[in-house]
């Protein structure tokens, strides 16, 4: 009798340890949980594998770079205006809902985070995630304080047709079933600067198969 008490004992303290798999989630599940934080826990790997088979219309981002840089190389070596009392006077359709807006001041900040891998909740070099990379760029361009999340930014602004997109207009996008998921700051010719979750911070075409699909709206928040 005592010996078949003992075995269950036995049985019973090895089956709560720490390698029954009812109960080995406790360490786990606190690692996981800090995981899903940051990175890309949340988006499943068929989302990625759609975004990456369908974005079909790359963009050669190393052109477009140096297409920017040109333009901001001919500025500069162009003669000087003379200034004039009128000209010296910043016009309401330079200024933004918040500081001052210059398109090139922009691309220049896009230019400088392209390649930062993406990270969910991320904000920094190291990596970051859609709606933080709006934020950063608006902030650090225009003096525009946007609000962290995609959702609370489609709120923001006009909104404004696809066929009248403009430089620096919000473009949003249902890429997990959430309506809006992503978020994308339009920079011309059919592209927008944005971190993907496959390939991090990066230009993407508008036309591509992944994004055509997924496109849901636009907000002008620089008018």
């Amino acid at each position: 009798m005592k010996i078949i008490f003992c075995s269950i004992v036995v049985i019973f303290l090895f089956g709560c340890g720490s390698s029954s798999p009812r109960f080995a989630g406790n360490e786990d599940t606190k690692k996981e949980t800090k995981k899903s934080k940051k990175g890309n826990i949340r988006f499943s790997s068929k989302v990625v594998e759609e975004e990456t088979k369908e974005d079909d219309k790359k963009v050669d981002v190393k052109k477009v770079g140096e297409r920017f840089s040109s333009a901001k190389q001919s500025t500069k070596s162009a003669a000087p205006k003379k200034e004039t009392k009128e000209s010296s006077e910043p016009k309401k359709s330079d200024i933004a809902t918040s500081g001052s807006f210059e398109q090139q001041k922009m691309m220049d900040a896009i230019l400088a985070w392209l390649g930062t891998p993406y990270e969910l909740g991320g904000e920094t070099k190291s990596g970051i995630d859609c709606s933080a990379f709006s934020r950063e760029i608006f902030k650090s361009s225009a003096g525009m304080d946007l609000p962290r999340t995609t959702e609370a930014q489609v709120k923001l602004g006009a909104s404004v047709s696809q066929e009248n997109l403009k430089f620096g207009d919000l473009i949003f996008f249902n890429t997990t079933g959430q309506n809006p998921s992503h978020v994308g700051i339009y920079i011309g010719d059919d592209m927008f600067a944005h971190a993907s979750v496959s390939f991090g911070v990066t230009l993407s075409s508008l036309y591509s198969s992944y994004y055509k699909k997924r496109y849901t709206e636009a907000r002008r928040i620089i008018q």
